[in-house]
């Protein structure tokens, strides 16, 4: 049987999100400056703002991941008996399952009803 402790995973995707997090208040300082630089007058190359909308698309894809891995485990914690353990039972039988199949063909037994 599989014990679930959901609560380093959880722990982990949080600090990552929040890593994320700074990540995109740096771009958006970052865009904030670019902008100033802009409306002082100063050149800035399309290479230099391409790039920024290129770095804040992929920070923005990379939350948007977190957010979804941390929201199913939330979600998945929320099942999980109070005390945040749980046996995953479905996996047990499944194992139990596979056990038996590979013993009824040395034992000559016929199939088994679910």
């Amino acid at each position: 049987m599989t014990l679930i402790t959901p609560e380093l995973e959880e722990a982990r995707i949080e600090e990552l999100f929040s890593s994320v997090q700074d990540s995109v208040r740096g771009l958006r300082h970052e865009f904030e400056a670019l902008r100033e630089r802009v409306a002082q007058g100063e050149d800035v190359k399309v290479a230099e703002i391409k790039s920024k909308i290129s770095d804040m698309n992929s920070v923005m894809i990379n939350c948007q991941k977190l957010e979804v891995s941390l929201a199913d485990i939330r979600q998945k914690q929320s099942r999980i008996a109070q005390g945040g353990y749980a046996l995953d039972l479905d996996k047990a039988r499944a194992d139990i399952r596979c056990a038996l199949a590979r013993i009824r063909p040395c034992c000559g037994a016929g199939a088994v009803s679910e």
